[in-house]
């Protein structure tokens, strides 16, 4: 590591130093994997039934079900939104409003559902089968926009509402005006004969589509449910509603009073804490005013020394990844976005070219990379699937570590991309791309990451000192900015909404999708995963959804660098804790109605 980055990350240290307590308390510790540092829990049940944990430095970016797609609005809806279907501890699909899971015809396109008895939502409403037809054909309402419209693509009668021309979906032919859209949404294949029955029809066999029953996504919306702004707006379907929401300070749940559908909450109240950086958190938690908390990166040499908070400290591994993206600017991908320019030959990106990715790729050490900026959790990725989900490739690594190479790749893309001697150096060369905008969320514990890669970049590359523009925004900024291709390298990540091979890449990658944060297209990709999709036998799935990978890592649109394990701290006094690989922003956050506090 050059001196130069040794001083940026000095920088970022001491940036993040400032918020933290000059050294942890040193209470009673507690046992059995989770600790604390005041009094040791009792074994009894607390009078104070309060649960407080750090959310996340900004407002969830939606409230509403069909709209969100990070992890802090994920976070919020699993506690406040059910649908027909969920996850257990261990993963595996199970009924949750559903009676069971769903019938599914022989040729795999119909998949009907019967509601439990007494289901209502907070507002006392009951809650019927028309509800979750209300949430489809809001999830596939095309002017609405949403990130994961996409899923709907395997319905019926999707395709006219998605615009679909070659693959789902794409924004060219997709009606325009609420009228037409409104007559459209009647021919979707989500229907309810009867208020306790949901049908729906797929147009082709989707052997993963049952998952999408378990998302956020198709939690049931009444009609009154449009607006997703205020306390007052949203209605619960879960086990908990929102009683505040003091924005960009704290949300406040409380249990739903008629929440019926599984286990009812023993918390009387969770305040979920906004603002504030990670470092902020852990210093909130280390002086007993919040209960639990991810522990961020640079602080888990510490906390791992630290004889007195071992007992508190859990590593989780979890079905997330770390990855950035290079804006490949495809007009098929989006038509509409807006994309900076390079100065090449024909005012192209410098990231459209394969040679440039593959090239950025081969210079990063994804193993240093982790040990630096992870404290060494976590694996180095090999693509989109990742450690624990059917269908991992460990083998799977077209472009290792490889300095040598990575600059005679580099070279080509110069060549391939018309670059001329723009700076009057007497040599064409990197340098003469011009800025290059790498965006990233601010107050996240990513600036050394990004730090660490572009200067790596710049010292086997010969890119200039200032040449990369680390571009900080905040979250719902780069959430919306990255799929209009705003910026040409982009920090990103993946929590896997389920355990499949599909969630990994479709809709992330495909042509036209919503979370195609790279603004990449490739048909022969969209082929081959749209393969993988429609069939039916698990194991030959799994060979076709590697095949579609190898073709996606092949070109390079992203530069997939680590599986993640998650580090938490938690107070030994939280009991009941269900932590699973898939939980969004805190251990246990999937299952919060399992959660208790001890008497201490």
């Amino acid at each position: 590591m050059t001196k130069r980055l040794v001083a940026l990350f000095g920088a970022a240290v001491i940036v993040l130093a400032a918020c933290s307590p000059a050294s942890p308390s040193t209470g009673p510790v507690g046992s059995g994997g989770q600790g604390s540092q005041g009094p040791a829990a009792t074994g009894q049940p607390a009078a104070d039934q309060v649960l407080k944990e750090y959310l996340a430095d900004v407002d969830p970016a939606s409230m509403s079900p069909t709209a969100a797609n990070d992890s802090v609005s994920i976070a919020v809806q699993q506690a406040v939104y059910r649908g027909l279907l969920y996850y257990d501890k261990d993963l595996n699909l199970v009924p949750e409003m559903a009676q069971a899971l769903p019938e599914i015809s022989a040729d795999g396109k119909t998949l009907t559902l019967k509601l439990k008895d007494g289901l209502k939502y907070s507002d006392g409403n009951p809650i019927v089968a028309g509800d979750f037809v209300r949430a489809f054909q809001r999830l596939a309402d095309p002017l609405a926009a949403n990130f994961y419209g996409y899923e709907a693509c395997p319905i019926a009668g999707a395709d006219a509402l998605l615009g679909v021309e070659g693959g789902c979906p794409t924004d060219k032919h997709a009606p325009k005006d609420a009228a037409t859209v409104a007559e459209l949404e009647k021919s979707l294949g989500v229907k309810a004969p009867d208020e306790k029955t949901v049908v729906i029809t797929l147009a082709t066999p989707a052997g993963y589509f049952s998952s999408i029953l378990a998302m956020w996504l198709t939690v049931p919306q009444e009609e009154s449910m449009t607006k997703f702004v205020e306390a007052s707006d949203l209605v619960a379907s879960g086990p908990f509603m929102v009683k505040d929401w003091t924005h960009n300070s704290q949300i406040t749940l409380v249990p739903n009073p008629n929440w019926t559908a599984g286990t009812t909450p023993t918390l009387t109240e969770i305040d979920m804490m906004i603002g504030g950086d990670t470092e902020a958190a852990l210093a909130s938690y280390e002086q007993g005013a919040i209960d639990l908390v991810p522990v961020p990166s640079p602080d888990v040499p510490r906390i791992k020394a630290d004889t007195a908070m071992a007992a508190q400290y859990q590593e989780v591994p979890t079905l997330g990844d770390t990855y950035y993206g290079f804006n490949a600017c495809n007009k098929q991908a989006v038509p509409k976005a807006t994309c900076p320019k390079n100065n090449t030959s024909d005012g192209r990106l410098a990231t459209t070219n394969k040679n440039f990715r593959i090239a950025l790729t081969e210079s990063i050490d994804k193993q240093d990379f982790i040990n630096i900026t992870f404290a060494g959790l976590g694996v180095p990725a090999t693509g989109p699937i990742m450690v624990g989900v059917p269908g991992y490739d460990k083998d799977l690594n077209p472009y290792p570590f490889d300095l040598a190479k990575a600059k005679t790749d580099m070279a080509k893309a110069i060549t391939e991309l018309g670059v001329t001697d723009s700076n009057k150096d007497g040599k064409v060369d990197v340098k003469d791309l011009g800025t290059i905008k790498f965006g990233y969320n601010c107050n996240a514990g990513h600036l050394p990451r990004v730090v660490y890669l572009a200067e790596h970049w710049r010292t086997a590359l010969g890119f200039d000192q200032t040449q990369f523009d680390l571009s900080c925004v905040t979250f719902p900024e780069l959430l919306n900015s990255r799929p209009k291709g705003v910026f040409e390298i982009n920090r990103d990540g993946w929590n896997a909404d389920f355990p499949g091979a599909v969630n990994q890449m479709d809709g992330l990658y495909t042509c036209g999708a919503g979370n195609n944060d790279e603004v990449y297209c490739n048909p022969d990709f969209d082929k081959a995963l749209k393969a993988a999709k429609e069939e039916s036998d698990p194991t030959k799935a799994i060979a076709l959804y590697q095949a579609a990978q190898k073709i996606l890592v092949e070109d390079a649109p992203a530069i997939w660098l680590r599986d993640a394990v998650s580090p938490y701290l938690v107070q030994t006094y939280v009991s009941g804790l269900t932590g699973t690989a898939n939980d969004s922003q805190n251990i246990g956050d999937k299952f919060p109605e399992n959660i208790s506090i001890q008497q201490h």
